[in-house]
């Protein structure tokens, strides 16, 4: 009886055990968290799957920010994972980390893995450059986006996102074949041309502009990836 007892109590240990595995840990890079603090949730598709925890330097400037993701929920983390710092929707005045999949499969994410993170306007941009039929649609919807994260971002985080984007876009254009280019050249240049021009002349009128060289030179290399 005592064996029997012995081996009910080492069954429940071991249950025990299994349902307090560790969480995997994600730490993302952020220019700017903004009111994002320890504790606040991590959702996917409208499901709690973790928390932040706490925020630590790093040498570049950026914040690390670390999410504890729940056991099961970790197979949903691969390198499609995108994570979004937004209101939470259930909680007033607080923030949360949305991950949002950009594709489908993926290479999972190891325990530690350190990752950029995005924000709304890098991830539609993101999304539209691997969906060139739609580019037009979402580079309108990404500068709505980016209007309204100005008063999250500083200037030069604006300015190096938009120079993120450029670079993503340069590097897709050089893969795209000549109909992309063309509608790219055609809808969506002219619009960026005009986001550049009036950013350029902002930092003109703030004794700035030599700020905006690198943004212009990444500006005139995408331009050259249009030509035939």
């Amino acid at each position: 009886m005592g064996f029997l007892k012995m081996g009910r109590w080492v069954l429940v240990l071991a249950l025990g055990l299994l349902g307090c595995s560790p969480s995997h840990k994600v730490l993302v890079l952020y220019d700017r968290p903004g009111s994002l603090k320890s504790g606040d949730r991590v959702i996917w598709e409208n499901q709690t799957i973790g928390s932040v925890g706490e925020f630590q330097a790093n040498p570049s400037g950026k914040t690390v920010v670390p999410l504890r993701v729940k056991p099961d929920f970790r197979q949903a983390l691969t390198d499609q994972s995108r994570f979004l710092i937004q209101s939470d929707p259930d909680r007033p005045g607080n923030q949360s980390v949305k991950m949002i999949l950009l594709g489908a499969g993926g290479k999972p994410l190891p325990d530690g893995a350190v990752v950029e993170g995005s924000t709304a306007f890098s991830y539609m941009i993101e999304k539209g450059s691997r969906e060139a039929q739609s580019l037009p649609g979402l580079f309108q919807d990404g500068l709505d986006l980016l209007a309204k994260e100005l008063s999250r971002l500083s200037e030069r985080e604006w300015q190096r996102e938009l120079e993120r984007r450029i670079e993503a876009w340069t590097r897709e254009l050089q893969r795209s074949g000549e109909e992309a280019r063309r509608s790219f050249q055609r809808e969506i240049l002219p619009k960026l041309e005009k986001v550049v021009q009036d950013f350029l002349r902002r930092l003109k009128e703030l004794g700035r502009e030599l700020e905006g060289k690198p943004l212009e030179e990444k500006l005139e290399r995408l331009k050259r990836t249009l030509q035939p």
